[in-house]
C-alpha cells in the first residue's frame, strides 16, 4: 500500500498548487465548502508530515469579482478573473449553480477560458458548470458527464461531445466532469489523489467521513430527513411527517396528496417550493438514509432491508447505490464497518430504526 513516505511531495518540496473555484450567482454552496475541506485536511495531513509544507491554495472568482448570491441566499466574496495570460492557478473547478446557464452564453468568460486553459494543468467542471466547458470547446471529442436531466440537452448543443449517461464522474485527459451538484468533494479529492495518490485521498476521505459523524452523533438515531418546524406550509410539514411514517409502505403521491388534502398537482409544486426536492425525490433520500444506517448498523442481509425500507428487492437497492453513491452495498457496509472498528456490531433488528417498519 502506498504511503505518506511517497507521496510526490517528496519530490517536489514545498509545492503550492493554487486551485481556482469559478463561481456565479445561484451557486451551489456545497461544492465550495465539500472542495474546500478536502484541500484543507489534505493540507493538515500534508504538514504532518512535511513541517511547515501547504499543498494547496484556495481563490473564489467570477467574472466581475465581489459578493456573489448563492443557491441558499448566502453570500461569498470572489476576486475578479486575473488576466488569461498572467495567472498562476494550477487547477481551475467550475462550481454547479443555475447562473451557469448564463454564464456559458458569456462571451467574455469564454474567451477567458479558452486562454487560460493552457497556462493550468487540469480543469474540472460540476453539473451546469460542463456547459461552460462544451461553450468553450474544451470538450470537443472528449467524454463528459452531466445531469441526467441536462444529458440530452448537452448533446443537442454541443455534439462534439462524447456524453457519458451513465458516469458520475469522468475523466478524459486533464479535464474532470461531475453529473450532480453538491459533488465538489469528490472532484477534489479525484484531483488529490492524482496529485498525492490514493493512500493519502483515501485518508483525506475517511477523516471527513469522521468528522460529519461526530457532528451527527447526538442524532445517531435519527434515520430519516429532519423536518424543518420553520416550514411556512403546515400542510408540507404534515406530508414530510407521513411520508417518514409510511416509507416502508408503497406510497404513491397521489396517497400523500390526499392525506393533506391537496390536489396532486398542487401538492407536487408546494413541497418542491418548500423543500427544494420533489416528493418522490425526498421518499428516495429517505429510503436510502435507512438503508446506509441499517447496513451499518445490522448484520441484516442486502434483501430484508430492502423490503423494510420500502424497495422491491436488493438487487434494486444495489441500482440505486451504484447510480447514487458509486459503490455496492456490501462495499458500503465493509468500508462504513472499517471506518468505526470500535463501534458494536451485529444487531440483528434494532427497534429504534422505527422509519423502517414492517416488511414491506
Amino acid at each position: 500500500m502506498e504511503s505518506f513516505q511517497t507521496i510526490r511531495l517528496v519530490e517536489e518540496p514545498n509545492p503550492i498548487r493554487h486551485i481556482g473555484i469559478i463561481v456565479f450567482d445561484g451557486v451551489v454552496l456545497a461544492d465550495i465548502v465539500g472542495a474546500a475541506e478536502v484541500f484543507v485536511v489534505g493540507d493538515k495531513m500534508i504538514s504532518s508530515v512535511f513541517a511547515g509544507s501547504t499543498g494547496y491554495r484556495l481563490s473564489l472568482i467570477s467574472l466581475a469579482g465581489g459578493m456573489v448570491m448563492s443557491s441558499s441566499a448566502v453570500q461569498v466574496m470572489t476576486s475578479s478573473l486575473p488576466q488569461a495570460d498572467n495567472h498562476h492557478f494550477d487547477s481551475l473547478i467550475i462550481a454547479s449553480g443555475s447562473g451557469n446557464f448564463d454564464a456559458y452564453h458569456d462571451a467574455k468568460l469564454i474567451a477567458w477560458l479558452q486562454q487560460a486553459q493552457v497556462r493550468v494543468r487540469r480543469i474540472a467542471a460540476l453539473c451546469t458548470g460542463v456547459f461552460i466547458l462544451g461553450a468553450a470547446g474544451l470538450l470537443d471529442k472528449r467524454r463528459a458527464t452531466t445531469h441526467w436531466a441536462l444529458r440530452d440537452k448537452l448533446q443537442r448543443e454541443f455534439p462534439q461531445i462524447v456524453v457519458e449517461r451513465d458516469a458520475l464522474i469522468t475523466q478524459d485527459g486533464e479535464i474532470f466532469t461531475a453529473s450532480d451538484a453538491g459533488m465538489g468533494a469528490d472532484i477534489a479529492l479525484r484531483l488529490l489523489e492524482e496529485d498525492l495518490g490514493t493512500a493519502l485521498a483515501k485518508r483525506v476521505a475517511q477523516s471527513l467521513v469522521t468528522h460529519q459523524r461526530q457532528r451527527e452523533a447526538p442524532h445517531t438515531h435519527v434515520t430519516s430527513h429532519r423536518v424543518d418546524d420553520s416550514l411556512r406550509n403546515g400542510r408540507i410539514h404534515k406530508a414530510l411527517r407521513w411520508l417518514e411514517e409510511n416509507m416502508a409502505s408503497p406510497v404513491s403521491m397521489n396517497d400523500a396528496a390526499n392525506f393533506v388534502s391537496m390536489s396532486e398537482r398542487n401538492f407536487q409544486r408546494q413541497f418542491k417550493r418548500e423543500t427544494g426536492l420533489t416528493p418522490h425525490g425526498f421518499l428516495l433520500k429517505i429510503r436510502l438514509e435507512a438503508v446506509r444506517q441499517h447496513l451499518r448498523e445490522t448484520d441484516l442481509p442486502v434483501d430484508k432491508i430492502a423490503r423494510r425500507c420500502g424497495f422491491f428487492s436488493g438487487e434494486h437497492v444495489a441500482k440505486l447505490f451504484r447510480k447514487h453513491l458509486d459503490t455496492s452495498p456490501v462495499e458500503y457496509r465493509r468500508s462504513e464497518r472499517a471506518l468505526q472498528p470500535q463501534q458494536s456490531q451485529g444487531a440483528t433488528d434494532p427497534a429504534e430504526l422505527a422509519s423502517c417498519k414492517g416488511e414491506g
